[in-house]
């Protein structure tokens, strides 16, 4: 008996990377969904984001950066956006700037390039329905940023990088842009996102505005533009879709707090586990798993009409995936951005 005590104990230890990954976004989107703030699914794609393989602690150095640097640039941008909302000309221009330096500047961490992207792109498309807006969504996504990088640090802190974890990052850590130009890169980048916001500001379409964040959100993961299993892609957000389905039913058979905190932690062992599992196909368990969030966050806080609205999400969802999927295949066909020498 002892032995199987002492057997389990050190295989958790072994598995602390995942058992961190599982604690961070369980409690980034419990604490996210209670408080009930604006988009709570954000906060946990974040946490995923920092605690997802190869990944180290940022430091409180550099977290305090990232939040004051943009709090800065946001509210810098809110007060742009409401002198130039009314010039679209000048307003697009700049924001296909922003994406392709958003894609090119690689050095900067990806997780912040994506909110400052997101922040740009949403923040002019938000203030075309009230100046008041552009504000609203600048502190909700700020929030988001200051709870996930407070759960990551927390999550760092119940389970540390042990020796072993460490030696691994190093060594086997991937090069995501290794023998990839990154001026085609981003150029590619740019011809993918930018039609998207075009179209989204000239019909004003702000009800599938997730689509919008999800071509974003895709676009920056080299999984999806580096690869050719687009069925493979497109079944990971209906499986996670169908996850969160199926949990939604659970909660409505027997809704409880708790359940829903239970059914947060089983669904997130199985999808770190397979994240974690090393295989070619592990990308497509982070995508699944994002499509869970968005589902869990609709049900802590829809109404009556949480079953519709979760079918509406999903179908948004796969729209975003099967457009980046297409789109980067016919520009990547016409400007392949790998080099010829890899």
């Amino acid at each position: 008996m002892l032995d199987k005590v002492k057997h389990f104990y050190w295989n958790l230890k072994e598995d602390s990377a995942v058992l961190r990954c599982v604690f961070g976004v369980t409690l980034a989107l419990t604490v996210s969904t209670t408080l009930g703030y604006l988009v709570p699914h954000i906060t946990a794609i974040f946490v995923l984001m920092f605690l997802e393989p190869y990944k180290k602690p940022l430091g409180l150095k550099k977290e305090i950066g990232i939040v004051l640097g943009l709090s800065i640039l946001g509210y810098f941008g809110v007060i742009f956006g409401n002198y130039l909302i009314d010039y679209p000309l000048v307003i697009l221009p700049l924001l296909g700037l922003i994406i392709y330096g958003s894609f090119r500047l690689i050095k900067i961490p990806e997780p912040i390039r994506l909110l400052f992207l997101i922040l740009a792109v949403l923040i002019p498309f938000i203030s075309m329905k009230a100046n008041l807006l552009g504000s609203v969504v600048l502190t909700a996504l700020l929030l988001n940023l200051i709870i996930a990088l407070g759960v990551i640090r927390i999550a760092f802190f119940i389970f540390p990088i042990t020796t072993q974890e460490d030696k691994s990052i190093n060594k086997k850590k991937p090069i995501a842009y290794k023998n990839i130009n990154l001026d085609k890169l981003a150029f590619n980048g740019l011809l993918v996102v930018f039609p998207v916001i075009f179209i989204f500001y000239l019909f004003n379409a702000t009800i599938a505005i997730l689509t919008l964040v999800f071509v974003v959100l895709l676009s920056f993961d080299p999984f999806i533009y580096q690869s050719k299993k687009g069925a493979a892609l497109i079944f990971a957000n209906v499986f996670g879709g169908l996850a969160g389905i199926l949990a939604y039913n659970i909660l409505v058979i027997a809704p409880s707090y708790m359940l829903y905190i239970f059914l947060i932690i089983s669904v997130a062992f199985y999808f770190v586990i397979n994240l974690y599992s090393g295989k070619k196909t592990a990308p497509i368990f982070k995508i699944s798993f994002n499509t869970f969030f968005v589902i869990m966050g609709v049900i802590a806080t829809s109404t009556n009409e949480a079953g519709n609205t979760i079918w509406e999400r999903v179908i948004q969802i796969g729209f975003a995936i099967f457009y980046v999927i297409i789109a980067f295949k016919i520009v990547n066909t016409f400007n392949n951005p790998k080099l010829l020498n890899e």
